[in-house]
């Protein structure tokens, strides 16, 4: 109830803010700038027109959502919902354009000055939101798909780790998580640990996206073997029951290298393609399967030496 009841205050608060930010626009506008002279009714025409369109289109973009929900699901409808918004608010402007009476061939002739003001001043605001428009259009991602987002603009410190973990792995400087929104300025991503990320459009449309919604990806493990295991016999036990493993969707992947050979150990590499887009559960069923091979070798070779 009190969730239900801060989000109410919000979204007064937004339209509040929303309402002052106008009225000080068009202030400016009229008795500072005085680009458009206009009455006080027509004034108030303006204010009531963008109040009820706002709240119009709020409604309406919801209730499409819902209506759109039911025939293409959840993703395909909250694109939708955007859209429409993109869509009503442009509709929105042009109406208050003809409100004040204002041409399309007025505005370009008068309002230069203005417009290289406001388009100074909302340039990072505008930008957000033609990126929106592009990411839309282009879509790089869907809402709901988990994807890795790798972008200049953010420094990332990649983890090192240390050398008995015998990690090979390829570490993609980036954020991973789940689409849960693509708005008119911020997009967010809802990260694997949780925590809420909210992009700027702007930075979203230069970043490099990685889609992790897969059916199965490659496994990569490796570990140390003793040398005193004989190496044949072992490449085979571990490829054998690394088939039978839960993960693997196709035996015939399964792959076993030897990386490297002293008079101590073995450096063994294991892959294979496995079910699932998260690498971290397939991948300890694969340690824990090797782990057993070598404990079992190790034992046999010591009862039999």
């Amino acid at each position: 109830m009190s969730e239900n009841r801060s989000r109410l205050l919000i979204y007064f608060a937004t339209i509040i803010v929303t309402l002052l930010a106008i009225a000080i626009t068009l202030y400016f506008a009229i008795y500072v700038v005085k680009v458009l002279p206009l009455k006080l009714a027509t004034l108030l025409e303006i204010v009531t027109a963008i109040l009820a369109g706002y709240l119009s289109i709020s409604i309406l973009s919801a209730e499409v959502k819902k209506a759109t929900a039911k025939l293409i699901g959840a993703k395909g409808a909250q694109n939708v919902s955007v859209v429409f918004e993109y869509v009503g608010y442009i509709i929105l402007a042009l109406a208050v354009l003809g409100i004040a009476g204002i041409s399309g061939t007025e505005l370009l002739a008068g309002g230069t000055f203005a417009g290289l003001v406001l388009g100074l001043a909302a340039q990072t605001v505008l930008s957000n939101v033609l990126a929106g428009i592009m990411l839309l259009l282009a879509r790089p991602m869907k809402i709901g798909d988990r994807v890795t987002i790798t972008t200049w603009q953010y420094g990332l410190i990649i983890p090192s780790y240390p050398p008995k973990f015998f990690s090979d792995d390829r570490l993609i400087p980036g954020y991973t998580g789940k689409v849960t929104d693509i708005g008119l300025a911020y997009s967010v991503l809802t990260l694997d640990e949780g925590a809420v990320m909210k992009i700027p459009n702007n930075v979203l449309i230069q970043a490099a996206v990685i889609t992790q919604e897969l059916k199965a990806r490659i496994v990569k493990v490796r570990f140390q073997a003793p040398a005193s295991v004989p190496l044949d016999r072992l490449i085979e036990s571990i490829r054998d029951i690394i088939k039978k493993n839960e993960w693997v969707v196709d035996p015939e992947s399964v792959k076993v290298f030897v990386q490297a050979i002293d008079s101590n150990y073995y450096l063994i590499s294991v892959e294979a393609l496995c079910k699932g887009q998260y690498e971290e559960p397939p991948r300890t069923s694969l340690f824990v399967d090797v782990w057993r091979v070598i404990h079992d070798k190790s034992a046999e070779k010591v009862s039999t030496g």
